[in-house]
């Protein structure tokens, strides 16, 4: 009986332990989203384009990440410097970069790769922790400024799914704090 209670308990540790390590390696920190295949994106498309590059927007989703980087439509730099088209990559950590076949037309602030200053695994927790009841869908990095007045420097929101059946886009700091929201 003691031998049958003992296997009994030692089964009953591994399934605790296995149970909790299951809960941490699904941890809410992204809520599923690929923030984690962000920089093996960024490297693919360098790879392929080189290292000065400028973008438009990076966002993740649960299953792929986007890449528009900026670029001229009839690849000359235009008289004014600034690009004017885009091409898009979508990166699958499965299926690696896939290239949209045409740059097309489009125009706003960029920004470098150098600028991306946030912890992927921690910038979600609290916005996560403040709106349990709400599904993030994407996050989005995308350069602040105008086309002619662009900072340099980068904007990260969150799109998220409410529970009331509306969305909103929460802005966040670096660290993740939230700075600011706009409902749909």
């Amino acid at each position: 009986m003691l031998r049958r209670l003992g296997r009994v308990v030692a089964l009953s540790s591994v399934l605790i332990v296995l149970s909790s390590c299951g809960k941490d390696a699904a941890a809410p920190d992204t809520a599923g989203l690929r923030l984690d295949q962000i920089e093996n994106a960024l490297d693919a498309v360098e790879q392929q384009t080189g290292t000065d590059v400028q973008f438009f927007e990076i966002n993740a989703t649960t299953e792929i990440v986007n890449v528009f980087v900026a670029t001229d439509l009839d690849g000359t730099p235009n008289a004014d410097g600034l690009p004017d088209a885009v091409v898009h990559y979508v990166f699958t950590e499965k299926d690696g970069l896939e290239t949209a076949p045409e740059p097309v037309g489009a125009n706003g602030p960029t920004f470098a790769r150098s600028a991306l200053d946030y912890e992927p695994s921690s910038i979600l927790k609290k916005v996560l922790s403040e709106l349990p009841e709400s599904t993030p869908q994407m996050f989005v990095i995308t350069a602040a400024g105008t086309a002619e007045n662009s900072t340099g420097t980068v904007q990260y929101r969150l799109l998220m799914q409410s529970s009331q059946g509306g969305q909103m886009s929460i802005v966040l700091t670096n660290t993740g704090e939230i700075v600011g929201t706009d409902a749909e």
